[in-house]
């Protein structure tokens, strides 16, 4: 029997977050599905648990990459892991098959899911609400270099403050509300991003008479950069890898 269009469900598990799709995964909802889990993984959760059970069916083997194409999308920022719990034997020959499970791992259970997640890494966060104001740009360097300072990463601060100004500032100029800035510590990476409400991707420019460095050289200075949904507009972020300890060979001490 052939099941109805796509409908989502979510729940709090803990600290993860459990979507529950019923109906039909196709062509046709492929989006729906990629577009809704890319949201919740903004709001970086521990994890992300996609429950497939008994009412819920795969239009095609093709189509089970969407969860191979969220963790790629997600692998960078914000890192939220992402698994699977196929309820049923159909829907774990369909994770096999596509090939998806080379990516994404999948349980039989939810409570197996649940478990795989496991602790989250060690990672430090701090956040600051600015106004929709070009003084923005300013407190957002403030931030930073307190924050920064706070955690004792210098290495990568100067970069930082680049990053951030330009995000910020395309932020207040290009959107009718204040940013977000959250920056984030993992081992070996600092990441920069900002939320905004206006779900409009970012347009690359260069530097103008207006100041600025264009994201280009956001691009050429990030490990990694990209925007992603929310589930009240989008967020623009960075990855600044950390440097080595010439003598250790290890990244500076966090």
């Amino acid at each position: 029997m052939t099941l109805s269009a796509l409908v989502l469900g979510s729940y709090h598990l803990g600290d993860a977050i459990v979507v529950r799709p019923t109906g039909r995964l196709d062509l046709s909802t492929y989006a729906k599905l990629r577009d809704s889990l890319l949201k919740i993984a903004a709001d970086e959760p521990v994890g992300i648990v996609v429950q497939l059970g008994d009412e819920f069916e795969f239009g095609s083997d093709s189509v089970a990459n969407v969860f191979s194409t969220v963790w790629m999308r997600i692998s960078e920022w914000p890192g939220v892991p992402v698994v699977v719990a196929a309820e049923t034997a159909a829907h774990r020959e369909t994770m096999v098959d596509s090939g998806v499970h080379r990516f994404v791992r999948y349980f039989a259970t939810l409570r197996d899911a649940v478990t795989a997640l496991g602790s989250p890494p060690p990672r430090r966060r701090d956040h600051v609400q600015l106004p929709p104001a070009l003084i923005a740009s300013r407190l957002s360097r403030q931030f930073i270099e307190e924050t920064c300072g706070r955690w004792g990463v210098d290495d990568v601060l100067d970069d930082a403050l680049v990053v951030t100004s330009e995000l910020v500032e395309n932020a207040v100029r290009h959107t009718a509300s204040g940013p977000r800035l959250r920056l984030e510590l993992r081992p070996g990476q600092l990441s920069i991003a900002v939320r905004d409400s206006d779900p409009t991707p970012p347009a690359l420019r260069e530097p103008d008479d207006r100041g600025g460095h264009g994201l280009p050289l956001v691009a050429t200075i990030s490990r990694a950069w990209g925007t992603a949904p929310s589930l009240d507009g989008k967020v623009v972020w960075a990855v600044l890898d950390r440097e080595l300890n010439p003598r250790t060979g290890h990244v500076h001490p966090e």
